[in-house]
């Protein structure tokens, strides 16, 4: 374990880099698209692959160790009945390799409306990392294990501006259920309020709401809403040369339970630093998390002081104290195929633990014309 004296020294380096977004960019990984006004009256088909390998090497008490392995398939047929209307239907499909049937097939149905920077989707959301919140609120792992999210969502992409709100409504009940319904919702913003040519300063704020509860059913456990919520600062500096961009984000998040009975804790902080670089050969980022009671059911689970291990269950670490390194490289194959290698080795203070997780994805996306629909 590192003394105190050295932590502390970290930190500083962290706070106050010398001379020198949510987290890694996630661009290539997302599934946004804006509508395409020359696209109006016409009738496509849209393949949509994501293949993944992740193995996460992870043996303390905190997080299991498991290897994700497969292909997930969403094909879906596009029509646009007007320029600002965009109805879509297909099917999502998830395949693990060593399992001879599917793990998820599920229908996909969006009504997608758009004006001007803004849309309003009812339906499939476009989730998981497209809200580009902080993985200690939502586990980077959901690209894969939770993509499919079905509800309400309103999002605005501008220049200087990103704003997402969505309810993602997981689990119906219905008079006489035996369990509660569940809901997932949030919103993510992020505005730019300094730049430059060769600098942006910006502020994020995050907020999300996990409600298990309902008036109908026969469940008689307690009604809980968990709170999570962060706020820091951004900044980042452009460079010319084989360094580009150096990024510096804070945040500060917070956890709280709303409820009359706490199985745990019924609040909790952390601090969350990251210091990025990105270069014309790889990506690399410092992370360091710092939280002291802290949960969050969709966060990811390194960062939890409550384990979400098979052996263990759910041991309880009040604090957590971990650095993560990353190292992340995308390659464009052709166009819309794109391959991204992601190592993530992390040092765990508390339990003198070295413990590292790769990946590899491959993502596809190709919209093909069908025909013009005449009215």
């Amino acid at each position: 374990m590192l003394n105190r004296k050295l932590q502390i020294t970290l930190i500083y380096l962290i706070l106050f880099p010398c001379g020198l977004r949510a987290q890694f960019s996630n661009l290539k990984l997302e599934t946004f698209q804006h509508l395409d006004s020359n696209r109006v009256k016409q009738l496509s088909f849209q393949f949509e692959s994501f293949s993944f390998i992740k193995n996460n090497e992870y043996f303390l008490k905190v997080a299991d160790g498991y290897t994700l392995f497969g292909n997930i398939l969403s094909p879906k047929i596009c029509y646009q009945p007007a320029q600002n209307v965009q109805i879509e239907a297909g099917i999502f499909a998830r395949k693990d390799f060593g399992n001879n049937s599917f793990t998820s097939v599920q229908p996909i149905f969006t009504v997608k409306i758009q004006k001007d920077s803004s849309q309003f989707l009812f339906g499939n959301l476009e989730g998981h990392l497209n809200h580009r919140l902080v993985e200690p609120m939502l586990n980077f792992e959901r690209v894969i294990l939770n993509r499919q999210e079905t509800g309400l969502q309103y999002t605005k992409r501008k220049r200087n501006t990103f704003f997402d709100a969505w309810i993602d409504w997981q689990k119906m009940i219905y008079r006489g259920s035996d369990f509660k319904e569940e809901i997932f919702a949030g919103f993510s913003w992020n505005k730019k309020i300094y730049t430059r040519s060769n600098f942006s300063f910006s502020i994020p704020l995050q907020l999300t709401f996990q409600h298990r509860g309902g008036q109908t059913t026969v469940d008689t456990g307690q009604v809980i809403t968990n709170i999570n919520a962060a706020i820091g600062f951004e900044a980042e500096w452009r460079i010319i040369g084989f360094l580009k961009k150096i990024r510096l984000q804070h945040y500060f998040v917070g956890y709280r339970q709303n409820a009359n009975y706490h199985p745990f804790f019924p609040d909790g902080s952390g601090a969350y630093f990251n210091l990025t670089a990105e270069t014309q050969v790889m990506n690399l980022m410092i992370s360091y998390w710092n939280s002291s009671d802290y949960l969050s059911d969709a966060g990811g689970d390194l960062y939890q002081s409550v384990g979400r291990t098979f052996n263990y269950g759910k041991v309880v670490e009040k604090y957590r104290n971990i650095l993560i390194i990353r190292a992340i490289k995308d390659w464009k194959i052709i166009n819309n195929l794109y391959l991204t290698f992601r190592f993530e080795p992390y040092f765990d203070f508390n339990n003198h633990g070295f413990e590292h997780s790769e990946s590899l994805f491959l993502s596809y996306r190709q919209r093909f014309g069908l025909s013009k629909i005449k009215d």
